[in-house]
């Protein structure tokens, strides 16, 4: 306890971009015409998720120090874009990191996914892997590894090639819901700030799975408010990117759409969060006129994930995109495009 209570303390006194308190606004304009002089325009560059038009929605991408908050119903694919996002963000620059904290999956699960999506990235044809593929390669009695058998098959190499550029700089936690707290996460996140990465994303799978003291286990909106001010504090004193997962509550699984105020402690997550994300299924949310006429075209509906982006402090939001899930393989299609359907709003139109 005595040593946790010094990590704390030490998390407490520490800022990675300024330092807290006052200045005027020429001291300010003269700090930053400094670091961009010297090259460090760090804070205008942001993170781009390697989805578009996403980042162009929102101005580039996430900024350091901002949390990005991902919510959505059961299986719509909320955990396979938080992975491939951060897949994404270490693929295309060769000096990040991202570290994965997931509460839900181990590692193994995990690089399975990874080695799934990244087979269908780099366009394996007619051959992208499966999770019943590899477990039927990990199974066979030849004696081979599993990522031995994979190098064996020249099909594979291309696959393998993109995973060995950044597999030093993707780092996969397995998190335990009775001991992986805030506090770890900091500890896990400097761990690999310190490893010279230039920027750093943190994906938390999910934030309310993040265990916290018993003091603030009552009421749950007031635990999830000590958990997202302690991320959104950690993206601004470490000046990282961080993304987490909320889930829902009763109401909002039962409601016909959701909606950022549908997830558990929604009145925190809206106010701490930078950016809300909110994912559909888009069959379940589409007016119904656009099924009665074409049902061919209305089944297909099924395989597109609607993602509204309710908050976006940095640029447009109350906007509707839409992406092809390609969940066999783990992954979303990273171009997607505006909805042009109508979509069935609860709080303005009800069918």
């Amino acid at each position: 306890m005595e040593a946790q209570n010094s990590v704390t303390a030490e998390i407490l006194n520490e800022s990675h971009n300024e330092p807290v308190g006052p200045a005027t606004l020429a001291a300010v304009m003269s700090e930053v015409e400094e670091r961009v002089v010297r090259g460090d325009a760090s804070s205008f560059r942001p993170l781009p998720t390697g989805f578009d038009p996403l980042d162009d929605v929102l101005n580039g991408g996430i900024r350091p120090g901002e949390l990005l908050i991902i919510g959505g119903a059961f299986g719509v694919g909320k955990t396979i874009f938080g992975l491939q996002v951060a897949r994404n963000v270490v693929y295309q620059h060769p000096d990040h990191y991202a570290i994965y904290i997931c509460y839900e999956h181990d590692r193994a699960h995990l690089m399975s996914r990874l080695l799934c999506l990244e087979s269908a990235e780099q366009r394996v044809r007619d051959a992208a892997l499966t999770l019943r593929q590899l477990g039927e390669m990990a199974l066979s009695p030849d004696g081979k590894g599993l990522i031995a058998r994979l190098r064996a098959t020249p099909r594979y190499h291309p696959m393998l090639d993109a995973i060995d550029t950044y597999a030093d700089r993707l780092i996969l936690v397995k998190a335990s819901g009775d001991r992986s707290t805030l506090d770890h996460i900091r500890a896990w996140t400097k761990d690999v700030a310190a490893q010279g990465a230039q920027r750093v994303l943190v994906v938390v799978d999910y934030l309310q799975k993040i265990p916290v003291a018993r003091e603030f286990l009552e009421p749950e909106v007031e635990t999830t408010t000590h958990l997202t001010q302690g991320l959104k504090e950690l993206a601004m004193s470490l000046g990282v990117h961080v993304m987490a997962i909320a889930a829902s509550d009763r109401p909002g699984l039962q409601s016909k759409r959701m909606r950022l105020s549908h997830l558990r402690g929604s009145s925190a997550l809206q106010y701490e969060a930078d950016i809300g994300l909110v994912f559909n299924n888009k069959f379940a949310i589409v007016s119904r006129e656009h099924m009665v006429y074409n049902p061919s075209q209305a089944e297909e509906m099924r395989n597109w994930v609607v993602v509204s982006v309710e908050k976006n402090r940095a640029g447009r939001n109350a906007l509707d995109l839409e992406f092809n899930l390609d969940a066999a393989h783990f992954r979303m299609q990273p171009v997607g495009r505006f909805v042009r359907e109508r979509l069935v709003d609860e709080k303005l139109y009800r069918e």
